[in-house]
């Protein structure tokens, strides 16, 4: 019995693993967080502030995407712009802005953690709000205009509410979930956020990022991400907005996040391991694989897709209404 729901869950993902690049949300998700957001302040002081730093043709939809296209062609199938390219530069860490990776195992996301780092999409998030502030970054090495402190909300709030974003499954030598309690041990035994769970061809983590978002989408009717926008706004306005300082509000969704994800990631069963296949993706091997680079193969329950795509709306729904509070938190 076990062998055969294992071989239902492997041929689901696999009949997903079609749908395009994962990348945090993806194009939909994002797009679709950023209509959201929009039409929640819409009227308001901070529809007007946003207003200011866009540019004519830009949305907070557009914006919710721009980060991912910062980190080149393949990720958004678009050239950088020579403001995206200059971003990239005086940010290296970009790439590391979009994820934390603590391990899921853990109560509560907390800034000295293991996976935790000052590049963080936590850490990230809060001195973007300090830029749109007025105030000094925490970490130097944020060089944010306001412009990228903009795009950067509009993405990493995103990104935030994606559970694998934030709670990372690490595997020991016989194949278990582990606590990891030191960087060494980290990397030893990380999974790159579920990227290298391999179920068939692809990581667990791209199936959250883009085609449970797609598969969402087709159950509630929408052909667009302004389709899903509109279909998820009515429970999104009726998010409740935190309270406090909006500097804290970033670790309370990590915290949240982290653990949805250790919901999702504790019914995966880790199966074996094999050679990573070309950029370490869960393809096939190439000729000559490394041999020091292995990935993890995975299986889940045959219930565990539905469940996904189930909860993929209230994630969408919390990340536009919470970016709109946080904006207008900024800019009241």
């Amino acid at each position: 019995m076990i062998r055969s729901i294992a071989a239902i869950a492997l041929g689901t993902f696999a009949g997903l693993a079609a749908n395009g690049d994962a990348h945090a949300w993806g194009k939909d998700g994002h797009e679709t967080v950023g209509y959201i957001a929009a039409s929640v302040i819409s009227g308001s002081k901070a529809a007007q502030e946003v207003g200011k730093i866009l540019h004519t043709g830009e949305t907070l939809a557009t914006a919710a995407e721009w980060p991912d296209c910062a980190k080149g062609f393949e990720y958004c199938h678009k050239t950088p712009t020579p403001e995206m390219k200059k971003f990239a530069s005086d940010n290296p860490a970009h790439h590391n802005y979009h994820y934390t990776d603590i391990p899921f195992e853990n109560a509560a996301y907390k800034p000295d953690a293991v996976g935790a780092s000052p590049d963080d999409v936590v850490h990230a998030l809060q001195d973007a709000i300090r830029v749109l502030q007025g105030k000094p970054v925490s970490n130097p090495g944020h060089k944010f205009t306001k412009r990228d402190a903009l795009f950067i909300l509009a993405h990493m709030v995103g990104d935030i509410h994606q559970p694998l974003h934030v709670g990372a499954a690490y595997v020991d030598g016989t194949l278990k979930f582990v606590e990891p309690k030191t960087k060494a041990e980290a990397q030893s035994t990380f999974t790159e956020g579920g990227n290298w769970l391999c179920i068939g061809s692809k990581g667990l983590h791209g199936f959250w990022d883009t085609d449970y978002v797609k598969r969402a989408m087709k159950k509630a009717g929408a052909v667009s991400s302004s389709d899903y926008a509109a279909a998820l706004l009515s429970d999104a306005k009726k998010i409740t907005k935190d309270s406090g300082d909006p500097i804290a509000w970033p670790e309370k969704w990590a915290t949240e996040s982290l653990n949805l994800a250790a919901a999702e990631l504790r019914p995966v069963s880790v199966t074996g391991t094999r050679l990573q296949g070309p950029k370490g993706s869960c393809g096939k091997p190439p000729a000559d694989p490394d041999p020091t680079k292995k990935i993890w193969t995975a299986a889940a329950p045959g219930n565990y897709v539905g469940k996904a795509i189930g909860i993929v709306p209230g994630r969408l729904e919390k990340a536009g209404s919470r970016l709109a509070h946080l904006l207008q938190a900024i800019w009241p």
